[in-house]
């Protein structure tokens, strides 16, 4: 396999949190692959509510514009919402993922009961919506927001806490089989939160680039 480039484009204004999710990507790397890292210059510093994701797409299509003249051979939104993936798909040729939707398309994958770990319960509109879209719906036993903000997840033990409460209140009263992080800026959470609560959790970042790699090496879209 020849060497792959991904653009993970952060659909916000860059910011301590950016910074801390590229990392988590960064974690992903294997051989033949390369990943590059961008965010916006205009637009929101966080994105929980449909008018920041809304707010986020005219310069986030600038971005994925100019990374398909630059090269790339796939393009990551790195968003749990999505923002832009239809705009950009009618405005590049370059395969473009959304890492909410890669999230979903396991859980397609898997035909099991799923709760969404969200941030605040702005989100949970918008998780609910995305569900529906990707016809995971039927599957969905909640969307339990955690009380906590995006440019607060950068408070570990907070969100650690957290994630544990929520996920156990998943697994136990809701009945979930499976637990996805609401949140690219929850990523990194999946391995150790899945030994806490004994089932498997979507981390979204890690979905959307083992997506990524799966489009573009069976050269489907």
């Amino acid at each position: 396999m020849s060497l792959l480039k991904i653009l993970v484009v952060d659909p916000i204004v860059k910011s301590e949190s950016t910074e801390d999710v590229d990392k988590s990507y960064s974690t992903l790397k294997v051989e033949g692959v390369y990943l590059d890292f961008e965010s916006l210059r205009q637009g929101p510093y966080f994105i929980e509510t449909e008018d920041n994701e809304k707010s986020a797409v005219p310069d986030l299509l600038r971005v994925i514009k100019e990374g398909e003249e630059k090269g790339y051979d796939g393009i990551v939104i790195n968003c749990f919402g999505n923002p832009g993936l239809e705009e950009a798909r009618k405005l590049v040729k370059t395969p473009v993922i959304g890492a909410g939707e890669a999230s979903f398309l396991k859980i397609k994958e898997l035909e099991k009961r799923f709760s969404v770990l969200t941030t605040v319960e702005e989100a949970v509109r918008r998780v609910k919506r995305n569900a529906r879209k990707y016809d995971v719906e039927r599957f969905l036993v909640s969307v339990r927001p955690l009380g906590i903000h995006v440019l607060e997840l950068n408070q570990k033990k907070r969100l650690r806490k957290a994630l544990v409460i929520e996920g156990k209140k998943a697994v136990q009263e809701d009945h979930a089989e499976v637990v996805v992080l609401g949140c690219t800026g929850m990523a990194g959470n999946a391995e150790w939160l899945s030994k806490k609560l004994g089932v498997p959790v979507i981390d979204p970042a890690k979905a959307a680039f083992e997506t990524i790699i799966k489009v573009l090496t069976q050269n489907i879209r």
